[in-house]
């Protein structure tokens, strides 16, 4: 379609798009009072929500450090802090059981808490 015929075509719409901003249709009284009935029963049927519940320490210390991944390391830490402490050393008894056991200079204990016991 050549550009004046889609011109044409326009200026004959512009008659009814000038009609059309011309006439400000408002609605009804009727309808404004069933739509403010209506948003007013609305608001009334809304609940507020529940106050939410404050956390407890345990929740917010899980939270603090990461949630669930940061508690499965803590628990093998700790896992494994007991297993280490809990367990002899036994790659020293044996040979190097002596130097493990014995205290070379048992007299500079005294010495260096500064008075003479």
């Amino acid at each position: 379609m050549p550009m004046k015929d889609e011109e044409r075509d326009m200026n004959g719409l512009e008659a009814y798009f000038d009609a059309a901003r011309a006439e400000r249709a408002a609605p009804s009284a009727d309808l404004m009072a069933r739509i403010i009935a209506d948003a007013q029963a609305v608001q009334m049927a809304a609940r507020s929500p529940a106050p939410r519940r404050r956390a407890g320490l345990g929740e917010q210390f899980y939270r603090l450090i990461g949630g669930w991944p940061a508690m499965a390391g803590l628990a093998t830490a700790a896992v494994a802090g007991v297993w280490l402490g809990t367990s002899l050393p036994e790659g020293l008894l044996g040979p190097g059981e002596a130097a493990y056991l014995v205290d070379v200079t048992p007299e500079l204990a005294f010495d260096l808490a500064g008075g003479d016991f």
